[in-house]
Parts: structure tokens; sequence; C-alpha cells
């Protein structure tokens, strides 16, 4: 191999390498904010919620004969 296929070589490595540690850290980062996430919604739930399906908790009384 020439010098010049050795730095094509190198530079093609170079390059996965850096793109490989990119995508591995916005993985890291969007696992550490589903986490987070994930721990909040289980609070927020809990409850009373005014959102739908709206089911009243108070039943209406029905007329007895």
């Amino acid at each position: 191999m020439s010098a010049q296929q050795n730095a094509g070589v190198r530079k093609t490595v170079r390059q996965f390498a850096l793109a490989l540690v990119a995508c591995l850290a916005v993985a890291g980062g969007a696992s550490l904010a589903a986490a987070d996430d994930s721990g909040a919604a289980q609070q927020q739930n809990a409850g009373v919620t005014n959102e739908w399906p709206f089911v009243d908790p108070t039943p209406t009384p029905t007329p007895t004969n």
C-alpha cells in the first residue's frame, strides 16, 4: 500500500469512529431523557385528572318507586 492509500484508510476509520461515538452519545442522552420522563409521568398521572374519558366519581341518584 502506498502512503496515499494509508492516509485514505486512516481518514475513513477516523470518520467512522467519530460517527460511532456521536451516535452512542445521542442514544445515551435519549435513554437518560426517557428514564427521567418515565418517572415524572408516573407521578403526574396519579390522582384525579380532567382528561378524556372523564368519569364522574359521584354517582347520580336513581329514583326508586
